[in-house]
């Protein structure tokens, strides 16, 4: 697989991850806590949007430094 192809996201992920895109970047990084909290300040349950940030780190397209969640480059 080449380097740049990413594992393909749920719906739900893709718009999580598009809902937190621009707090990240904002603040430079956001804790688990505040990635959660905008998630369900955006109308997501707070176990899915723990659900959500799962996928999301685990397949790539969140990092983690230091506790802090970021967007990953494209």
């Amino acid at each position: 697989m080449p380097r740049n192809e990413r594992t393909q996201l749920s719906p739900a992920a893709t718009d999580a991850l598009d809902t937190l895109r621009e707090p990240v970047d904002r603040s430079e990084g956001l804790s688990r806590e505040e990635a959660t909290t905008v998630l369900a300040d955006g109308g997501i349950d707070a176990v899915d949007a723990e659900d959500l940030l799962d996928e999301l780190l685990s397949k790539g397209y969140l990092y983690a430094v230091d506790d802090e969640l970021y967007v990953t480059p494209t």
